[in-house]
C-alpha cells in the first residue's frame, strides 16, 4: 500500500515538474485593437499617409506588397513616423498593401488605426503578414 501511494505521489511530482519546465508560447496580440498612446499630440494626417507609403523603400503606386527581410521597417514624413513590426513569432514582413492599409477591414490596418486614434501616436496589430508566422504591428509616432 505504501509503495502504491509512493508511486502515485512520485508520478504526480514528475508530471508537475515536466509541465512546469515546458516553454510557454507567447499569447497572440489582440487584432484590430487600437492603443492610442498620446492623444494630446496631433500629427499631420497627410504626413502619416506619406510615411506609410514610404515603408520598405516605398509602396506607392502599383506596388502591391510590403516585403522586408527584417522584423521592422520605419519611414518618416514631416511630423509623422510610421513603423511596421513583425510580432507574435514573425521575423520578416510580407504583407499586402491592402491588408496593411486596412480600408475598414475587421483584421486591423492603418486606416483603422487613424480612425480610432486620429493622427495621434498609437499602434494596432494587423492579422497575418509576418513570416514564418505571426502578425504585423503598425505604429505611428511623432517624427
Amino acid at each position: 500500500m505504501f509503495f502504491a501511494r509512493f508511486i502515485v505521489f512520485f508520478s504526480a511530482f514528475l508530471l508537475a515538474s515536466i509541465v512546469d519546465a515546458l516553454p510557454l508560447k507567447p499569447r497572440a496580440s489582440a487584432l484590430n485593437v487600437a492603443k492610442c498612446t498620446n492623444p494630446a499630440v496631433k500629427l499631420v494626417e497627410h504626413d502619416c499617409n506619406v510615411a506609410l507609403l514610404g515603408l520598405g523603400g516605398g509602396i506607392a503606386g502599383a506596388i502591391e506588397f510590403l516585403r522586408v527581410n527584417a522584423a521592422s521597417t520605419t519611414a518618416v514624413s514631416g511630423t509623422c513616423r510610421v513603423t511596421a513590426t513583425a510580432v507574435d513569432g514573425g521575423s520578416t514582413i510580407d504583407i499586402s498593401k491592402g491588408r496593411l492599409e486596412g480600408h475598414g477591414s475587421t483584421n486591423g490596418g492603418f486606416d483603422n488605426l487613424l480612425t480610432a486614434c486620429g493622427p495621434s501616436p498609437g499602434s494596432m496589430v494587423i492579422g497575418g503578414g509576418a513570416l514564418p508566422s505571426g502578425n504585423i504591428e503598425i505604429a505611428i509616432s511623432a517624427a
